[in-house]
């Protein structure tokens, strides 16, 4: 669901729910995505009616958005693609045989044809009117070029003789089947066939994002119900393993800081700094409670007995990679909490090209 779904009134959403709930239960899943195609062609067949102008738009947008919602039943009203609706209701808009002509005559030329004023008019003209002249010739000329060739495709195989305007010859194209009416037909499909394969191809890509977004979606709750320790028993976790390590207080403040746990530092009590952890001082892994350090996203490991003991648990992700102390070390100049910085930015940046 998004933005625009919230200006769209009920009553204009129920007839596609309708659609949807046609299609899924009477058109086979592997026809569906299709239906976009079929629909690109319909101007061409007669079967829209008259066309043109804002009737034809409005038909044509109309019908490319029933199509996408039967050739994805399960798409919300605001996952249909606006854009190839309009691109569709242009094409109904700009399809009629009075509608280049109409076109023609707004432009300057067109309204001062015949005149002695032609000429002035056509100087006089301020550069706005120029752009507009520009734009609406180009309309014509799109309108030409959709009309011919819907009388193309509607002659070609009907055995009736059309005269089609090619380099300033005449050619005459009675039969598909002739290379005449093939190069005929392949010309004057192009447009509706480039827009129709577009339409087709979103439909068979839409449900693939949808069902991706979910598993993203899935995969990330799982990862938080899963997650062993909140922020906050990851600051009070380090704070404890780092004072039973020795560590003083400003380096504990500047640990947490650096992962982002700054907040949750307190100083510590009389009990703290007297109290032990099961292993950290005879071997063996850190006891955090059947807990975890949560390192799925990258991140500095400040506690544990000493370096290369392999005693604190964590959790990490396929593809990762962790640096050894040493490494952190060297990048600090001596320092691990100045290399851990380093490292995070290093790591900020690779990610963000990634």
């Amino acid at each position: 669901m998004g933005w625009l779904d919230k200006f769209i009134p009920k009553e204009v959403k129920k007839p596609f729910k309708a659609v949807g709930k046609l299609s899924k239960k009477f058109l086979p899943k592997e026809l569906r995505p299709w239906l976009p195609m079929a629909t690109a062609f319909m101007p061409y067949t007669g079967i829209m009616g008259q066309l043109g102008g804002v009737g034809g738009f409005g038909k044509m947008y109309l019908t490319n958005l029933l199509a996408q919602k039967a050739a994805d039943p399960d798409a919300e009203f605001d996952d249909l693609n606006q854009l190839s609706a309009f691109l569709s209701g242009t094409q109904g808009g700009l399809m009629g045989t009075k509608t280049a002509g109409k076109l023609a005559d707004m432009t300057t030329r067109g309204m001062y044809e015949g005149t002695p004023y032609l000429d002035q008019a056509l100087e006089n003209r301020s550069l706005l009117t120029k752009a507009k002249d520009l734009g609406i010739t180009g309309l014509s000329k799109a309108s030409e070029y959709l009309q011919g060739g819907a009388d193309t495709l509607g002659a070609l195989g009907s055995g009736e003789a059309i005269n089609v305007a090619d380099a300033g010859k005449a050619a005459i194209m009675k039969d598909l089947f002739t290379k005449e009416g093939a190069i005929a037909a392949a010309k004057a499909a192009a447009v509706p066939f480039a827009k129709g394969m577009g339409d087709v191809t979103e439909a068979y890509q839409r449900p693939a994002i949808r069902d991706f977004e979910e598993a993203e979606a899935a995969e990330q709750a799982e990862i938080e119900a899963t997650t062993t320790a909140n922020e906050g028993e990851r600051a009070d976790l380090q704070m404890t393993f780092m004072r039973q390590a020795g560590h003083d207080e400003e380096t504990i403040q500047e640990t947490l800081e650096l992962n982002n746990l700054g907040e949750y530092y307190t100083p510590p009590t009389e009990s703290a700094a007297q109290g032990g952890i099961i292993g950290l001082k005879h071997g063996g892994m850190l006891n955090f409670g059947g807990r975890e350090m949560d390192l799925r996203g990258g991140g500095f490991v400040p506690i544990g007995r000493k370096e290369k003991a392999d005693d604190v648990p964590a959790r990490l992700s396929k593809n990762e990679f962790v640096m050894t102390a040493d490494a952190v070390r060297a990048a600090g100049g001596g320092s691990v909490n100045k290399g851990a910085q380093r490292m995070y930015d290093v790591m900020n940046k690779l990610e963000a090209r990634a």
